[in-house]
């Protein structure tokens, strides 16, 4: 490997090296302090690091990985949520009496197994990212294991993540009995009519589509959301998806998989995955109370507005189509930040940890303005309401369905943002119910702190978006 290469790869190697020495560092002393203030260190100097190749031209690192700003920005969202869900674990921590250093580890090994997938090139390096993101959530779901359903949950989670290999396997199987190669850009011999090819091709999405909760591949999700905490589900939203759907999308925009994408079988197979997520998903989120439900129900909603970005026509939209992914994840990472930073906040003051239903936030608005502020910003932008992150990454969805005429997915879009009204009207309802003993919450000047810096960073994307449009 050249100079070049060794540099471009520093974001994963400062990962692994943090992991390595997280191990020396509990095997010397076990404290929760040192281990997750080390695990911030190693954060920052990643996203450092990262920044500072933002400049740096395209290259191939082997046939495995291939790193660009798409590759590197979407690493940069993940470090973000990393640090977002350090802070949720660190206050869900505090009660406990044992020390859990090995919960920062595995946070670590999930942000190395993110960024190994989205810098994947080749189908051997995705499979050892989507391994390694597995295990690793599958030990932080099942982690708290006093709680009545996170052993449930974690065992829920490996059985997905079982299937989901096994299905990713055997797709990646039987593609490479065609081309003789595992690389994204390893062309097919007669794609257009190559039905093994297209059948690998759909196996893969399969296996893709249980990470990203797609239906009909959806079942697992409320359950595993409801049963961890909430740091581990804030992960399992947020750094999970985006990194599997990152990619998928580098998979996808390789040259020889157009050519089975815009095949008419799997182009209506591939459509129906998005209408059916987009309808089902918000609808089933109708019924719920409890607040973790209706986000795990959401982000199946959310998975198959953005899988419009995947079946486009023309490949002159495929570079506006990563922008817009990009710019889709990082509102949705940032709103997620938000309202799952809230809940972290009122399960450690009511004490709540198993069950966060609607209820507990009744009247949140006369007790701490600035939390329900937070809370409402959040839900406007997965909603998609003008002057929020959430309505540009709309938007962008909507012209790229109408460029590429792509009207089915584009009323799907507008029904399913219609439907979603119906649960995020009322978690802002409940925000100003009012209380016969309403009393103001104590909030520390470091948790106003980072309220504001997420409601801040909130408006001005919605607001602003250009200053990091332009920079995509």
């Amino acid at each position: 490997m050249s100079t070049t290469q060794w540099i471009l790869l520093t974001p994963q190697l400062l990962i692994a090296t943090g992991v390595f020495c997280s191990l020396l560092l509990i095997a010397w002393q076990r404290s929760q302090q040192l281990i997750a203030w080390f695990t911030l260190m190693s954060f920052v100097v990643t996203i450092i690091a990262t920044v500072s190749l933002l400049e740096h031209p395209s290259h191939q690192i082997t046939v495995l990985m291939y790193i660009d700003n798409f590759s590197l920005f979407a690493f940069l969202w993940i470090l973000f949520a990393g640090i977002a869900a350090l802070y949720m674990g660190k206050l869900y921590l505090r009660k406990q009496i044992e020390v859990h250093d090995e919960f920062y580890l595995l946070l670590q090994l999930t942000i190395l197994g993110a960024g190994v997938l989205v810098a994947s090139d080749h189908f051997a390096s995705l499979f050892l990212g989507f391994e390694l993101l597995s295990l690793s959530l599958v030990g932080l779901a099942g982690y708290f294991r006093q709680q009545r359903y996170a052993v449930e949950a974690g065992f829920k989670y490996l059985i997905l993540s079982a299937s989901a290999s096994s299905f990713m396997l055997l797709g990646i199987a039987f593609l490479y009995s065609q081309t003789g190669s595992l690389s994204f850009s390893s062309h097919v011999v007669g794609a257009a009519q190559n039905v093994i090819a297209q059948l690998g091709f759909l196996m893969i999405i399969t296996g893709i589509g249980f990470k990203l909760s797609l239906v009909p591949f959806h079942f697992w999700t409320p359950d595993v959301y409801y049963g961890s905490s909430t740091p581990v589900t804030f992960m399992l939203a947020t750094i999970s998806k985006s990194a599997m759907f990152i990619a998928l999308a580098k998979c996808i925009y390789a040259e020889p998989f157009q050519v089975i994408v815009t095949q008419r079988d799997v182009l209506t197979a591939l459509s129906i995955l998005a209408i059916l997520s987009m309808i089902i998903g918000n609808c089933l989120a109708l019924r719920q109370r409890h607040v973790k439900r209706i986000l795990a129900y959401a982000s199946i909603a959310h998975m198959g507005y953005l899988l419009i970005v995947l079946l486009l026509h023309n490949q002159q939209s495929i570079a506006f189509a990563k922008q817009a992914v990009l710019f889709y994840l990082l509102a949705y990472i940032i709103a997620n930040v938000a309202i799952f930073g809230v809940i972290s906040l009122t399960e450690q003051e009511q004490k709540c940890t198993e069950s966060f239903e609607l209820s507990h936030w009744t009247g949140l608005f006369w007790q701490s303005p600035i939390r329900a502020c937070v809370v409402i910003f959040a839900v406007l932008s997965f909603a998609g309401i003008p002057l929020t992150a959430g309505f540009i990454g709309k938007f962008y969805l909507m012209s790229l369905a109408t460029n590429n005429q792509l009207w089915g997915l584009l009323s799907a879009l507008i029904i399913g943002s219609g439907i979603a009204l119906g649960y995020y009207l009322p978690i802002i309802f409940q925000l100003f119910a009012t209380l016969p003993d309403s009393r103001s919450l104590l909030t520390t000047w470091r948790t106003k702190m980072w309220l504001s810096v997420v409601l801040l960073i909130s408006i001005g994307l919605g607001v602003f978006p250009n200053l990091i449009i332009e920079r995509l």
